[in-house]
């Protein structure tokens, strides 16, 4: 029988098998019946049942069941159940339960229990409890536990209680965790970054290609150093190509700058090009800016790699200087860009250059996406222009600029030709 918990943990992060868990979930008898047994009350009774010698499987995934909002208060499949049905849901559910007789005089049975549900059962409760005191024994289990569901709620279990003893849990993420498919490094990032970051430096130069990759990644969450810095820079250097993007990616999170030696060499290969453009238009550093643009001169039409690494940047000024560009360079056949993924271009300050540009700008693909940077605006230059746009000649420009339009609160879009012209450019998207 496959382990519902286990099953849970793995699938948690994935979009389609929530809704998948979640259906079965909402179809399983045993989850209708627990629909009415979440009280704490009825948890304590049945918590105690489960004290049994004999305690199964079965009963462990009817107890989930039956109490996923105190149990599993960490797992995303929870948190989505309860939204759908209006409910708010506690951090630590069982946060009074720990101080109970029922809690102190088992907790430590079920820990060192030979029963494998009875270890999983302690792991779930610890966490929902908050009880911080059983971090050092948690510790100890991921790296004895044999079976990987008990393996997996342990290493959660020290992630959900915000356990700062870093460098464990890393090796336990290391040998347990599919970086291909995360779902418990999200929670290890938000673990305590000075603690993050010593451990990063521990690993880093370690043989196994993972814990490289994982330290690499970790610092790209905590604060730059010089020491950082030379790390991260020795590793582009040193590491295989096949890995090297990991740690430019951090150079290009944290911003660090003096890039050219480095990222250069880099430049010409497949493999690194595209993040190494994009370290170099997050440096502060000018002569990687000028280094840039000159890459920009020239050139009727510039490459993709070229437009995003300015795109993507967490630079206003490289969003305009991509602006520019569109207006005044080529753009390669299918280039895409989404305004959802560059919080910088609905900002105040690139407004005038949003503006500028869709006045500019004729190809029909550009203009349907870059309209959207519009949504909410009600000045009367932004509305005059997307009135404009809904005369355009491109139904996919039309249809875009009416969706844009669709909610917008300006009286000018209210007026009755208006109005049609917005009903019309829906009318497109059809």
């Amino acid at each position: 029988m496959i382990n519902t918990l286990h099953m849970l943990i793995k699938l948690s992060c994935k979009p389609g098998a929530i809704v998948l868990v979640l259906i079965l979930a909402l179809l399983s008898p045993d989850h209708v019946l627990g629909q009415e047994k979440t009280s704490l009350n009825d948890f304590t009774k049945d918590f105690s049942k489960a004290l049994n010698k004999n305690f199964s499987e079965e009963q462990l995934n009817k107890m989930f069941r039956n109490y996923d909002k105190l149990l599993t208060p960490h797992s995303d499949v929870t948190r989505l159940t309860e939204h759908f049905k209006s409910n708010e849901i506690s951090v630590f559910p069982l946060y009074d339960f720990k101080h109970e007789k029922l809690y102190t005089d088992n907790i430590n049975k079920l820990l060192t229990s030979p029963n494998p549900n009875h270890r999983i059962l302690a792991y779930l409760v610890i966490a929902s409890s908050d009880d911080t005191s059983k971090e050092e024994i948690l510790v100890k289990k991921i790296k004895t536990e044999k079976k990987e569901g008990n393996l997996l709620w342990a290493g959660m279990a020290l992630l959900y209680l915000q356990c700062d003893k870093t460098t464990p849990i890393f090796d336990f993420l290391v040998k347990n965790e599919d970086f291909g498919d995360a779902h418990m490094l999200p929670l290890f990032i938000h673990l305590n970054k000075d603690s993050l970051q010593q451990t990063a430096y521990k690993r880093i130069s370690n043989e196994d290609v993972k814990a490289k990759v994982l330290a690499a990644q970790i610092l790209s969450v905590t604060t730059l150093n010089a020491k950082t810095e030379e790390l991260l820079k020795q590793a582009v250097k040193n590491w295989d190509f096949g890995i090297k993007g990991f740690a430019i990616y951090s150079i290009k999170a944290l911003q660090i700058g003096n890039l050219l030696e480095t990222l250069r060499p880099l430049l010409d290969s497949p493999k690194t090009r595209s993040i190494s453009l994009q370290a170099l238009a997050n440096s502060p550093t000018d002569a990687d800016q000028n280094y840039l643009r000159h890459l920009t001169a020239g050139n009727d039409t510039l490459s993709s790699d070229i437009l995003d690494c300015f795109y993507k940047s967490q630079k206003p000024e490289n969003i305009k200087y991509w602006l520019n560009l569109l207006q005044s360079k080529l753009t390669p056949a299918g280039y895409r860009f989404f305004i959802f993924t560059q919080p910088l271009i609905r900002s105040d300050d690139v407004l005038p250059e949003i503006q500028k540009a869709l006045q500019t700008i004729k190809n029909p693909e550009t203009l349907g996406e870059l309209v959207r940077a519009l949504e909410g605006r009600t000045d009367d230059k932004s509305i005059e222009i997307m009135i404009g746009l809904l005369k355009n000649t491109n139904t996919s420009v039309r249809y875009w600029t009416a969706k844009t339009l669709e909610n917008n609160n300006s009286p000018k879009t209210k007026a009755p030709g208006v109005t049609d012209l917005i009903i019309n450019g829906l009318r497109d998207g059809n």
